[in-house]
């Protein structure tokens, strides 16, 4: 394999490694707004109803297609911002048995 070659499969697997936290990250944080919400007083249901838009348009964006194109910086770029903002929710619960170690911003 050559240089470009094994530069292009490292590419892919790195991006598939981030695919996979993404996608348990959304799974982790759907769980906690679920727990939350059971008791959430209103300031709270209303942080709760933020994360949950931020979390639906990335969990949307996380399976286009465009997310490992070079070509569309500014789709990337979103893509950044908002899993960056995810993982610094999640990190308000790094006790929790499901929390991973990757999740963190």
């Amino acid at each position: 394999m050559d240089a470009e070659s094994a530069l292009k499969f490292q590419m892919i697997r790195q991006g598939e490694v981030e695919l996979d936290r993404d996608r348990a990250l959304v799974g982790f944080l759907k769980d906690r707004i679920a727990e939350r919400a059971k008791a959430a007083e209103e300031a709270e249901e209303q942080l709760l109803a933020g994360v949950a838009r931020v979390l639906a348009e990335f969990e949307e964006k996380i399976e286009h297609p465009h997310r490992y194109d070079e070509q569309n910086d500014y789709f990337a770029g979103q893509l950044q911002a908002l899993g960056w903002s995810l993982r610094c929710a999640a990190a308000a619960f790094p006790a929790h048995p499901d929390f991973r170690e990757d999740f963190r911003p």
